[in-house]
């Protein structure tokens, strides 16, 4: 995981002389993984089993396997439910999105608030989709 904050490294990465050096410097900052050896290594490092993170996802099982082989890539949608499953953090998420090209959770977004809380109080996706119908929101599938 990373060391130094991302305004850290974004700071670093503007006052620096070279490109060269900041990559050299910061070579253990930053990530070459796939989305899916990034999704691998979380599960593996959270002690968590891909059939379990699968089952909690609600995702239709061959199409979660094949986001967490890499055979598929996922819309944002999936790969929240995905992390959500895997109970990452907030940091985790974010990172994940990232990764596969999406935008990161927004605050001041309805939709992404109620995911925010979601991830921030360890909920189900059951229980964000009860949120988010409550709010008129789309559901999380």
């Amino acid at each position: 995981m990373p060391k130094k904050s991302t305004t850290n490294l974004e700071n670093e990465l503007k006052s620096c002389d070279t490109l060269e050096s900041f990559l050299k410097r910061n070579l253990d900052e930053l990530s070459t993984a796939s989305l899916a050896e990034q999704i691998q290594t979380l599960i593996a490092s959270k002690g968590l089993t891909r059939s379990g993170v699968v089952k909690a996802s609600n995702l239709n099982e061959v199409y979660a396997y094949q986001i967490i082989s890499g055979a598929r890539r996922p819309s944002r949608d999936k790969l929240l439910c995905l992390c959500i499953a895997m109970k990452a953090t907030l940091d985790e998420t974010r990172e994940l999105l990232v990764c596969g090209g999406f935008a990161p959770l927004y605050v001041r977004s309805q939709r992404d608030s109620i995911i925010i809380f979601a991830i921030s109080h360890g909920e189900t996706i059951l229980e964000l989709n009860n949120n988010m119908y409550d709010h008129g929101e789309p559901l999380l599938e």
